[in-house]
């Protein structure tokens, strides 16, 4: 299994946009709660323009990961967006491993030290 999560810390708000804005047509958006829930008990669905509005460079739930042979997620990319409105649930755009080496070159992204790597992720509710 291979997890490698990326530093986006430095991407602002217009950059983090941006990258939802040109891989959204690439990809699809799932949302989940960071606090395990009760089953069945699942986060709203938003449109692109919600979760636009809502993207900040500043929330420390955003993070980019990309997974191999994990256990629980299609292999690929995940970018998470934490929603100023919506602190309790984060917006995960999902990309294919493909897009990696051109995403991590345009933006500068570097591999995080494991010991950097702030929450578990988790995911159950998917949205096409």
């Amino acid at each position: 299994m291979v997890e490698n999560f990326y530093d986006i810390e430095e991407l602002t708000t217009e950059q983090l946009k941006e990258l939802f804005r040109t891989y959204r047509g690439r990809g699809w958006v799932d949302f989940d709660y960071y606090d395990l829930m009760s089953e069945g008990v699942i986060p709203p669905q938003l449109p692109d323009e919600l979760i636009l509005r809502n993207i900040n460079g500043d929330n420390e739930m955003n993070m980019f990961v990309y997974m191999l042979d994990h256990e629980d997620e299609q292999d690929g990319i995940m970018i998470g967006f934490g929603l100023t409105e919506y602190p309790d649930f984060g917006a995960y755009l999902h990309l294919d491993k493909s897009l990696l080496d051109g995403i991590v070159a345009e933006y500068n992204l570097k591999i995080k030290p494991t010991g950097e790597i702030p929450f578990q992720v988790r995911r159950d509710n998917s949205v096409n």
